[in-house]
């Protein structure tokens, strides 16, 4: 059985780009959480609720303002017993 720590609050912001095939994609480095969903439904606001960043993915209150996908990194640690 393993015991998986994520640090959410130690999250960054590593790079962005307005499709895949634009994205030099960081190494894989494990587990991915993806956040896909309708305009203006709040996915930014989630991310920076769940990080505990105000600032970590950008907000407006005007709706497909976020045209890239952006990509987030942070710890994650695993301990087996």
């Amino acid at each position: 059985m393993s015991d998986l720590k994520i640090n959410f609050e130690a999250a960054t912001f590593l790079t962005s780009a307005p499709d895949i095939s634009h994205m030099h994609m960081p190494a894989d480095l494990g587990y991915e959480i993806a956040f896909a969903g309708r305009s203006n439904a709040g996915k930014s606001s989630a991310l920076n609720t769940i990080t505990r960043q105000k600032t970590l993915a950008r907000t407006s209150k005007t709706p497909g303002r976020t045209q890239l996908i952006n990509i987030f990194f942070t710890r994650c640690t695993a301990s087996f017993d």
